[in-house]
């Protein structure tokens, strides 16, 4: 009978619970009715004055977690704002276990609030909960002290102006440190007769000086941390912050720790890679060198394409190396890094295809060797002689000495006549043309420009300058000179010269040198007899 009492006793004690439950006070907002769904409740967890208390994973009477955790934080707010500290203790049902505090129910701990996962029981769950409970409500109690909060703002005050004082005392300090370095280095670069030390000197000052203003960084951010820990810890809702500040730099140094050591062989293995790369990149710079020093060939490249081959197999060399060391490079792996790469590829597709089309063009002129460096060419309406063929562009000095720079894309496009290309010897050939009449006897005309030729400078002896008729119009014969030179810059004065020349040439013998036009017919042919085919000149 006396085991009947109790158990009847204890089922009545937690329909008392239930009820107070139920009636003791309007459910906030966020406890909003929701829709049932066969999932699992989401665990809610209770916190008091900025402190985790407990937290429910089922539900109960119909209650859901975040139902019953509002619930719970409104009774406990209610009890401990009443005067005096309340005790806590734990009533055991056959449904779980009864918070009380100060007497008076709280909420009710079901076997499914236990975390069994973590091998957690209900013994522990009431020990875990009596002790967060009673510091919360000792907190509660403490700031509700006389003075309790005026002290710790002028604690906190204090701790806030020795703090400034301090970083503006480590900032002076840097300051002064580096204005002494800077000066140390002047006067000792001013002593140093070799180049090279004063640029290993000042290279050193400026390292120093970096190396000063990080640690200045690193100290101040030590020091505010260091302070805000300090000012949360003067206020009883605040101290949590402090402790959760210190428990996530040490999960912080220790995550970096254990990422640090991790990274090493694949940091190591990264760096391996890139030195067998510098090894190949030194090996085919020499090769190459010889090749431009005209030592001895490769693939039949010459000594123009030796330097820009060096270039393009050195670049598929390391990028080669960057794609084998890709996936030891710490955080490789990682969404960010990946989705930082696929950024990059887009960023370089969309907007990179005319840099990559400039110089696809580039390479094909170097390798098409349609001209090289040093020739006289024409391409679109600029006429000079060739300076550089880069990656991206062509620069062409033309006769007035004006600098042009043409991009790859449009010489490879347009028209492109070079003027140094002689298969015979090297220089190039200068044309100019003159039309005179029928009346005048071709001979003629022949020896006077070979003879404004010879009197021309610059103009080779062999190959020997001739003459071609080009046409047979209807007032006048067309006739070319060509002439060979190898002073490619000076083609232009070696053009007028000619032309003076060829003035001269035929002033002299009386033939002008115009294009007749026909008005009537003639009252004599206009032909040339026999007799006077091979006239002679007033020299003979």
């Amino acid at each position: 009978m006396r085991a009947l009492f109790r158990r009847v006793g204890c089922s009545a004690l937690a329909l008392v619970a239930m009820c107070l439950l139920c009636l003791s006070a309007p459910l906030p907002a966020r406890a909003a009715d929701t829709v049932a769904t066969t999932d699992a409740p989401a665990p809610a967890t209770v916190r008091y004055y900025n402190r985790d208390i407990l937290t429910f994973r089922g539900a109960f009477m119909g209650r859901s977690p975040l139902q019953r955790a509002d619930v719970t934080e409104f009774n406990i707010k209610r009890i401990v704002d009443e005067p005096g500290l309340p005790g806590i203790s734990f009533k055991d049902t056959v449904d779980g276990t009864i918070l009380l505090l100060g007497g008076e129910v709280v909420t009710m701990i079901t076997p499914e609030d236990v975390d069994s996962a973590q091998g957690q029981s209900m013994a522990q769950v009431r020990d875990e909960v009596r002790r967060r409970l009673a510091d919360a409500v000792a907190a509660a109690e403490r700031e509700r002290a006389p003075g309790r909060v005026l002290r710790g703002v002028m604690h906190s005050l204090m701790a806030t102006v020795l703090a400034v004082a301090l970083i503006w005392l480590m900032a002076w300090g840097a300051r002064r440190l580096r204005a002494l370095m800077l000066a140390w280095v002047g006067e000792k670069a001013g002593t140093l007769r070799s180049a090279p030390l004063r640029q290993v000197l000042t290279g050193a000052n400026a390292v120093a000086d970096w190396l000063s203003r990080a640690v200045l960084l690193v100290a101040v951010l030590v020091l505010a941390e260091e302070w805000l820990r300090y000012v949360f810890r003067q206020f009883d809702y605040t101290q949590p912050w402090a402790t959760a500040m210190t428990a996530w730099l040490a999960a912080q140094a220790k995550l970096w720790l254990v990422a640090a050591v991790g990274a090493i062989p694949g940091i190591v293995t990264a760096v391996i890679i890139f030195l067998l790369a510098r090894l190949c990149s030194q090996i085919v710079g020499m090769l190459f060198r010889g090749v431009q020093n005209g030592r001895f060939k490769i693939f039949g490249i010459d000594r123009q394409l030796a330097e820009p081959s060096r270039k393009l197999t050195v670049a598929g060399i390391w990028l080669f190396a960057l794609a084998m060391a890709y996936p030891y490079l710490p955080g490789s792996s990682s969404d960010a890094f990946k989705g930082l790469s696929v950024l990059l590829g887009v960023m370089i597709s969309l907007g990179g295809s005319s840099v990559v089309g400039q110089a696809a063009a580039g390479f094909t002129l170097l390798y098409a060797r349609t001209m090289s460096v040093g020739d006289l060419v024409k391409v679109a309406d600029v006429e000079g002689q060739v300076l550089q063929i880069g990656l991206f562009t062509t620069r062409i000095r033309t006769i007035t000495g004006v600098e042009v720079s043409i991009p790859n894309m449009h010489v490879l496009n347009d028209k492109l006549l070079n003027y140094s290309r002689d298969p015979q010897a090297a220089g190039m050939w200068l044309e100019t043309s003159v039309t005179i009449g029928y009346d005048t006897p071709w001979r003629q005309v022949h020896r006077l420009l070979l003879e404004a030729a010879g009197n021309t400078a610059h103009v080779q002896r062999i190959p020997a300058a001739h003459v071609l008729q080009t046409a047979l119009n209807d007032f006048y014969v067309a006739y070319v000179l060509r002439v060979h030179t190898i002073q490619l810059p000076l083609r232009a004065q070696i053009l007028s010269e000619l032309h003076a020349n060829i003035q001269d040439a035929f002033n002299a013998v009386g033939v002008q040198i115009m294009s007749p036009n026909y008005i009537a017919d003639p009252e004599l042919p206009k032909v040339v007899p026999p007799d006077n085919w091979d006239p002679k000149t007033p020299a003979d």
